[in-house]
């Protein structure tokens, strides 16, 4: 018998992190709509303990899927990001605009640990 946390029910946690707040959002209602749990941040260009504190990042440490904005993906925080080993698939995307105005993830490369 199967008794991983998918046979039991349980959600797929993902992190959406983008700088915009509309983008931000767009893209967390987007994952929240197949049926994810969704953590929302605002990004490595704030207040990024991967970047400012060069420690591990909860939200990403619970994540089994993590969504940035490719804009705001630098080359140390995408280091940082390997170096922190996460559990999940991290992936970079491009907001894409629906006809009624929604935010939705276009994926565009991922991150590789």
């Amino acid at each position: 018998m199967d008794r991983s946390p998918r046979s039991s029910g349980a959600r797929t946690r993902a992190l959406v992190g983008a700088r915009d707040p509309e983008t931000r959002e767009g893209w967390a209602r987007s994952l929240e709509a197949t049926g994810m749990d969704v953590m929302r941040c605002v990004g490595p260009a704030v207040s990024c303990p991967l970047v400012h504190d060069g420690a591990r990042c909860p939200l990403l440490d619970d994540a089994e899927l993590a969504l940035y904005d490719e804009g705001t993906l630098t080359d140390e925080f995408i280091g940082r990001l390997r170096a922190s080993s996460p559990k999940g698939m991290v992936v970079a995307a491009r907001d894409r605009r629906l006809i009624g105005g929604e935010h939705e993830p276009a994926l565009s490369r991922a991150i590789a640990p």
